[in-house]
C-alpha cells in the first residue's frame, strides 16, 4: 500500500485510542492553517492529518483498513484472493470519503474548531460558573466583506476543478481527493487578493466569549460551542469553540468521581468526650456530631455535600475522616473540656475516665 495513514499520523499500527487522539491533537496544532499562514504544505498536511484521524478513530473504519494493510478478507470467514478487489473499493471508498467531505461544498468550507483551556476551583465546578473567555477569533475582513478580493475586482470559478476545490488523483491502489492547485482548494480564482487580509477573506483578532461551566463538571472534560469557532474560507461555516475544563487542586478537598474526601483534626479530648465540630464543605460550614470514643481515621458521611448529579451520573456525597491529634498546648476549646472533665470527675466516687483526663492536662 503507497498510504500509511499509521505514518501520516507517526504512530505504530497497534497504537491505542489514546495515542493515536495524542498525536492527531500534537501534529494538527504543528500544521494548522493559523500557525502557518500562507504555507500551502502545511495546508495539505493539516487535512491530511485530520482525514487519517478520522478514518484511524472510528473503529469500524480502522478495522476495515487494517484487514486491507495486512491482506486479510473484510468478513471472518475466508475468501479467496480474487474476491480482494471488493475489499479495495470499500476501503477506496471509507478513505476518498474524507476528502470528498472537505471539497463537497466547493469553496465554501467550514472553518476549523478553536480550542482553549478554562482553569476553575472545585467550588465552581460543583456549583457551575459563567466565565469570559479571551479567543483568539479571525473576523471577517471589513475591506472586501469576507470574499477575499479587492472592491470592484473580479472573482471566477477554477475551470480545473469546476469549482469543487478538489482534484481527484491516483496514488497506488487508491483514488484520493486533493486540493485543487490552480486555486488552492478555493474552488475559485481572485484576481485581485484584498490587500488587508491577502484574500484571506478574515483577519486575526480576538473575541471575549461567555462560557457557562455547568455543575458537576469533571477535569478534563470538554464542551462544545457550534459556530464559535473560525469562520469558513469564502464565508462558509464557523467551526465550533471546544473547551477543556481543568478543575484545580484543593487545598482541603480531594475529590473522587463525584465525592469528596476530607481530613478533620480534632483533639484527643473532643474525640474522647464526644463533641459537635464545625465542618467545611463546598456549600459553607455545617456541624457534625462526634460521638464518644471516636478513634482516629473514622469515617463520616455528609449525605449530598459532594458535587452534583451531571447526567446518569448521580449527585456524591462528602467523608470526613477524623485525625485525632495530641497538641502540647492547650486552646480555649480544650481548656472548657478541661474543666468539664474536673466537674465530671468531683461528681463521682471513683477515678474513672475523667481523672485521666484530667491528668493528661495537669
Amino acid at each position: 500500500m503507497s498510504v500509511d495513514l499509521y505514518h501520516i499520523l507517526n504512530v505504530e499500527h497497534d497504537a491505542s485510542e489514546a495515542e493515536i487522539k495524542a498525536a492527531y491533537r500534537r501534529m494538527a496544532f504543528k500544521y494548522h492553517p493559523d500557525q502557518n499562514p500562507g504555507d500551502e504544505r502545511s495546508e495539505e498536511r493539516f487535512k491530511e492529518v485530520t482525514h487519517a484521524y478520522e478514518v484511524l478513530s472510528d473503529p469500524r473504519k480502522r478495522r476495515a483498513y487494517d484487514r486491507l494493510r495486512r491482506g486479510r478478507s473484510v468478513s471472518s470467514r475466508r475468501r479467496s484472493f480474487e474476491n480482494l478487489g471488493d475489499l479495495f473499493d470499500m476501503l477506496n471508498s471509507v478513505i476518498s470519503a474524507g476528502f470528498e467531505e472537505l471539497g463537497k461544498a466547493g469553496a465554501a468550507r467550514r472553518g476549523a474548531d478553536i480550542r482553549v483551556e478554562l482553569d476553575v476551583t472545585l467550588e465552581e465546578a460543583a456549583k457551575g460558573v459563567r466565565r469570559d473567555v479571551t479567543v483568539p477569533r479571525r473576523r471577517e475582513c471589513a475591506r472586501c466583506g469576507g470574499s477575499g478580493a479587492e472592491a470592484g475586482t473580479k472573482i471566477r470559478r477554477c475551470e480545473k476543478c469546476e469549482g469543487k476545490g478538489k482534484v481527484r488523483v491516483e496514488q497506488g491502489l487508491f483514488s484520493l481527493m486533493r486540493d485543487c492547485a490552480a486555486c488552492l482548494g478555493r474552488g475559485r480564482i481572485i484576481e485581485t487578493p484584498c490587500r488587508r487580509c491577502k484574500g484571506r477573506g478574515s483577519i486575526k483578532g480576538t473575541e471575549l466569549l461567555p462560557v457557562d461551566v455547568p455543575p458537576g463538571v469533571r477535569h478534563g472534560q470538554t464542551l462544545r460551542w457550534s459556530g464559535k469557532g473560525q469562520p469558513g474560507p469564502a464565508r462558509g461555516k464557523a467551526g465550533d469553540l471546544v473547551v477543556e475544563v481543568r478543575v484545580e487542586n484543593h487545598d482541603l478537598f480531594d475529590r473522587s468521581g463525584q465525592d469528596v474526601h476530607l481530613v478533620l483534626p480534632i483533639s484527643f479530648t473532643e474525640a474522647s468526650l464526644g463533641t459537635k465540630v464545625e465542618v467545611p464543605t463546598l456549600d459553607g460550614s455545617v456541624w457534625m456530631k462526634v460521638p464518644p470514643g471516636t478513634k482516629s481515621g473514622r469515617v463520616f458521611r455528609l449525605k449530598g455535600k459532594g458535587l452534583p448529579a451531571v447526567g446518569d451520573r448521580p449527585g456524591g456525597d462528602q467523608y470526613v475522616r477524623l485525625k485525632v491529634t495530641s497538641p502540647e498546648d492547650l486552646n480555649r476549646r480544650q481548656e472548657r473540656f478541661r474543666g468539664r472533665a474536673q466537674r465530671k470527675n468531683r461528681s463521682e466516687d471513683h477515678e474513672g475516665l475523667w481523672g485521666k483526663v484530667r491528668r493528661i492536662f495537669e
